[in-house]
């Protein structure tokens, strides 16, 4: 496998459904600033004023803005929710999840400890909380605790089935693929020096 045509694994499935865990919140915004916009105007107003107030910094601020705003960020992280992809070129492993990217080298993650868990079943690299990521039930993408006290990088999708990648630097990969052994067995396999002649 040469560095110019990475392998390409295939992430699990999740369900699309989930992008509502972002959706539903952001219509919900989106729906009181528009009451509050119909409620608050005067009869011979428009019914949005567009002006250059920004949006919710101060009282009486546009609503155009507002909404603006709200349309965006749902659009931005719906679209984001979908980005996953695992690829590795025989000497790093790039992983890309939502907003978040992560490249390391083979000769810094530590594959006699790696292993392929099931994290609702084994606790010790269960995630503990987000310090830069993108969660929502089911769904973890981007930088969090473990519960093991250590930091992770992780694009989990399905629990049941984790590659769990410990690097040098103390930190820990998990990723979920449809076919998890078969991209540690091709990590594996780079790694093992070979024979001597």
């Amino acid at each position: 496998m040469s560095s110019s045509d990475p392998k390409q694994f295939d992430v699990a499935e999740s369900s699309p459904l989930r992008v509502l865990w972002v959706v539903l919140p952001l219509l919900l915004a989106f729906g009181i600033s528009v009451f509050a916009q119909l409620h608050t105007a005067r009869a011979n107003a428009p019914w949005m004023e567009v002006t250059l107030s920004p949006p919710w910094f101060r009282l009486g601020g546009s609503a155009a803005w507002s909404l603006l705003v709200i349309a965006a960020l749902g659009i931005g992280l719906s679209v984001a929710f979908f980005r996953r992809r695992v690829e590795f070129d025989g000497a790093v492993l790039d992983v890309r999840s939502t907003m978040y990217r992560r490249r390391v080298p083979v000769a810094q993650l530590r594959l006699e400890q790696a292993e392929v868990v099931d994290l609702s079943r084994d606790r010790r690299y269960a995630i503990r909380f987000k310090t830069n990521g993108y969660s929502m039930p089911g769904f973890h993408s981007g930088h969090f605790r473990l519960r093991g006290g250590g930091k992770g990088f992780a694009l989990v999708t399905d629990r049941t089935r984790v590659l769990v990648l410990p690097v040098v630097d103390g930190s820990t990969l998990l990723l979920s693929l449809d076919r998890p052994q078969a991209l540690l067995d091709a990590l594996r396999k780079v790694a093992v020096p070979a024979p001597r002649q």
